[in-house]
Formats: C-alpha cells, structure tokens, sequence
C-alpha cells in the first residue's frame, strides 16, 4: 500500500477545496484553478457585494427622502387645518343661528333691515360667509388629501425598505459565505493580503479640500464595513462622505446620490480631494490625493488602501460643492 505523506494529503486537501468552491471541471484533462484563477473569482464576488452594498444604501437615502417630503407636507398643512377650522366655526354659528330663527325669518330679517343699503351688506355677509366656508372646506379636503396621499407613499417606501432590505440581506449573506470560503482557499494557496501603506498626506493648501484628504489618510488601514461610516469602518461612499462632512460638507451615502451632488472636472483638472466614481452605474467611489492615487474601501475583506485612479473603469470625476 503507497504511503500517503502529510504534505501530500495537504494538497489532496486543497484540491478538494478547490473542487468544492468552483465547481466540477469541465473536463478531466483540465488543470487545477491556480492562485490567480482564485483571486479572480474573489474580485468579482466581493465587486458583486458591493454591488448590493450601494444598492441597499440608495434605498436607505430613497425612506429618508419620502419621510423628510411627508413631515414637510404635514408642517405645510397644520396652518391650513387651522384656518379652515376657524372659518368652519364661524360658518357654524350662523348656520345654528339660521336653524334656530328658520331661513325665513333670516330673509325677512333682511328685508325689514331699513335699508336697502343695509339689506345689500346683509346679504353680501352671508355670501361671502358662504364662500369663506366653501373655500375653507375645499383647502381642508385637498389638505387632507395630500396628507393621505403622503402617509400612503410613507407607507409604500416603508413597505419596500422591508421587502427590498431582506432580500439584499440574504443575496449579501450568500455572497459573503462564497466570499469565506474563498479566503479560506486563498489561505490555504498562500496569497497574501493586499496591505494599505500608511503614510503622512502631502502638504496641502488649507482648505476644505485639504481637510477631507487628511481625514482619508487617518483611516488607511481600517477595515472595509458594509454600510459602514465610521469610526472603526467604512463601506466607499460611507468613506468619502465622512471625508467631506469632516471638511464641513455634506454628502449622501450613496456613490450614484454622491454624483449628483457634485460638480463634473476632467481627468486633467482632477485636484486633491476630488471624488473619482467608477463602473457604468456608479458603485464605487474613492477620494483623489494626487499623483494619479486615491484612498478608497474597496470591497468586502480588505482594508481601506491607495489605489492608481484608474485601477477600475472610471465613470467621471466630481468636486463637492462648498
């Protein structure tokens, strides 16, 4: 019987793994998925995670958007329930006061008044009565309409932050017991961990733009967290709206919302503190500091790093708007 040495059933092992992570191989000739192979695989999993990443923070940004409208219109409509509240008053005592006197008595009333000067403001009081009420009611229908329709699109957002939440969370969960076992075989292939390489920021001009690239050199090595926007970690967007807010700008946690709040510069006027966004529907992002690097969160098991810009498809460059 052949004897079968420990480093020998090591490697049986990892092939087994290997075999158990990616699948049968095609065909039986075909050679075992090498360490680039495995990393490859890895990229794509964690680029597919923060897919969902960004997906789930857009829908965050969308419930706040809809309860911050709904309060809004609430605070617009109290003053209307007031006044037409008031004018529905007002409206009611003379309407208790014609039931009381029957309309008849009303109209003789008027006519008996003395005047025919005093019988036309008689008679322009009770029409313009009538239309002070008739205007009251109407604003307060279309008030409460509005509020209706505010707490059903309220309701709707809400309902969809449930539904679409659990659903992330799950295809995330999945994606991240791929993404374990993958770091297992990484491990076991002996690939090693891309490590940040901490260093101080360059001399900036003072500024907004200088205080946000400071604040992104402090987090290199800090771990990439999903949803994350700090202290301890910090998903891309969660990172570069933490770097801003500590310049005193506020921007959305979310990489495509993050785009549309800042103004569009060119490759070749990309300036320290720029944001740099990547891939055709924007889910990434990382913050320029100079000579052709930014600081970024990159994606699920690695830490906050320097990159060169253009490591990934760039979709366009954008400065925050002080």
């Amino acid at each position: 019987m052949p004897i079968i040495t420990r480093g020998a059933h090591r490697a049986i092992s990892v092939a087994a793994a290997v075999l158990a992570v990616l699948g049968p191989l095609a065909a039986p000739a075909a050679a075992d998925p090498t360490a680039s192979d495995v990393k490859k695989r890895l990229k794509t999993a964690t680029h597919q995670l923060e897919v969902v990443v960004e997906q789930y923070n857009d829908l965050r940004l969308e419930v706040k958007r809809g309860r911050a409208e709904a309060d809004r219109l609430r605070d617009r409509i109290a003053p209307l329930e007031a006044t037409a509240a008031a004018r529905s008053a007002e409206v009611g005592t003379l309407a208790a006061a014609a039931y009381r006197t029957g309309r008849a008595a009303n109209v003789i009333g008027l006519l008996h008044s003395g005047s025919p000067q005093a019988l036309g403001d008689g008679l322009a009081m009770l029409e313009a009565l009538g239309t002070q009420r008739g205007r009251a009611i109407e604003a307060l229908t279309s008030a409460n309409r509005d509020v209706a329709a505010a707490q059903e699109s309220l309701n709707a957002l809400a309902e969809r932050e449930k539904v679409h939440g659990a659903k992330l969370l799950a295809k995330k969960r999945h994606i991240e017991g791929e993404i374990a076992r993958l770091d297992a075989l990484r491990f076991d292939l002996g690939i090693p961990d891309d490590m940040p390489v901490l260093v101080d920021p360059p001399p900036l001009p003072p500024g907004a733009a200088s205080a946000a690239v400071r604040f992104a050199y402090a987090q290199l090595g800090k771990p990439y967290q999903w949803g994350g926007s700090g202290p301890g970690g910090y998903d891309c967007s969660g990172l570069t709206a933490a770097a801003w807010r500590a310049a005193g700008v506020s921007l959305p946690h979310n990489a495509r919302a993050q785009y549309g709040a800042v103004n569009r510069v060119s490759r070749g006027n990309l300036r320290p503190g720029d944001l740099v966004f990547y891939y055709g529907n924007i889910q990434h992002v990382g913050l320029y500091v100079g000579a052709g690097r930014i600081i970024h969160a990159p994606q699920h098991g690695e830490r906050i790093r320097f990159d060169r810009v253009d490591y990934q498809p760039v979709h366009g460059y954008g400065r925050p708007r002080r």
